[in-house]
């Protein structure tokens, strides 16, 4: 006689039984899991700094806010960890992140700023650049038109137009990789219900200050180009150099030199950079990180480097405002 369906039959009466026996033991043998606990400020911290980039600690009577330096993009090789920053991201109640704009615009808005652009390109009727440069400035751009880089007839151009022009002449082989706001921006667009709200400014309201400004506005803009030109390959070569070393300054927390390696590309002085809806957003940085102090939550914010560190910059604001600001040098 075939026992191996016997067999069987026996060992699933034995799992059986004990399956059974497991159900109704003791409830004391029965250890419930243990809940997670809510991090605390010093594990956010603790987490940030992992990720090994500027990182400061802000205390207050109620409150904790964990500040992020950023420099945008970094350069390939640099060494930082994203996981650190995700994970920190996670832990806090809140995230305050002025990078992550959420501007929507339609169809027919989109056909109407590039007709508005379109007609922008060339000056309005009876206006030339030579009128509104001084003679330093038109002596360099004709300079640039004599060896063949500005096209002739380049006077009737909207210096606006004309710097976009020069800057994407200029052949560069730096290479950018993401740095600390492209993860920021993917987590809080994943989480939005962290995000801190922060006032911005319309579409109608950006085109409508763009397109009414006054051609001499972009003057400044346009000789930043003409400079990134004048430098050539040299001028290139130096500012990839300063380039990797703002990068590997900011990834060892190096706050000094990486501001000193701020690197110039051309557009320092172009819009937005410096507009009003520019200015205002950096005006309200200060009194908005100083209201997160009078919050019982623990809020992560993610700033520009610049912004927190320089002189008399948002860390300077709050220690001169009395609190305790804990993490890397950021003065020399």
């Amino acid at each position: 006689m075939n026992k191996t369906p016997a067999r069987k039959l026996v060992v699933r009466m034995i799992i059986g039984v004990a399956m059974m026996g497991a159900a109704f033991a003791p409830s004391a043998a029965q250890v419930p899991p243990v809940a997670p606990s809510e991090p605390t400020a010093e594990d956010i911290v603790v987490t940030a700094r992992r990720s090994g980039i500027p990182v400061w600690q802000v205390t207050g009577p109620r409150t904790t806010v964990v500040l992020v330096g950023s420099i945008g993009s970094v350069a390939p090789g640099t060494q930082w960890d994203p996981a650190s920053l995700d994970s920190a991201l996670a832990k806090a109640d809140r995230i305050m992140f002025p990078e992550a704009l959420n501007v929507k615009i339609g169809l027919f808005s989109l056909i109407g700023t590039i007709g508005k652009w379109r007609n922008q390109a060339s000056l309005p009727k009876g206006q030339t650049l030579q009128q509104i440069a001084t003679p330093e400035q038109w002596a360099r751009l004709v300079a640039l038109r004599d060896r063949g880089i500005i096209k002739p007839g380049f006077e009737r151009k909207h210096p606006y137009h004309l710097a976009i022009t020069l800057q994407a002449s200029v052949r560069t082989n730096q290479k950018r990789i993401p740095g600390a706001n492209a993860y920021v921006r993917r987590f809080v667009r994943k989480n939005k219900s962290k995000e801190i709200p922060l006032a911005q400014a319309s579409v109608k309201e950006i085109t409508a200050d763009f397109f009414g400004s006054d051609p001499r506005t972009h003057m400044a803009c346009l000789m930043d180009a003409v400079t990134l030109v004048e430098a050539g390959p040299a001028g290139i070569q130096a500012r990839t150099n300063a380039f990797a070393a703002r990068s590997a300054a900011w990834a060892a927390r190096r706050v000094p030199e990486a501001l000193a390696a701020r690197t110039d590309n051309g557009r320092r002085s172009c819009w937005p950079e410096g507009g009003r809806f520019d200015l205002a957003q950096e005006a309200s940085l200060r009194p908005t990180v100083r209201g997160l102090m009078t919050k019982s939550e623990v809020t992560l914010a993610v700033l520009s480097l610049d912004s927190l560190a320089e002189r008399g910059g948002i860390l300077d604001d709050l220690v001169a405002a009395g609190f305790d600001v804990s993490g890397p040098r950021w003065r020399n």
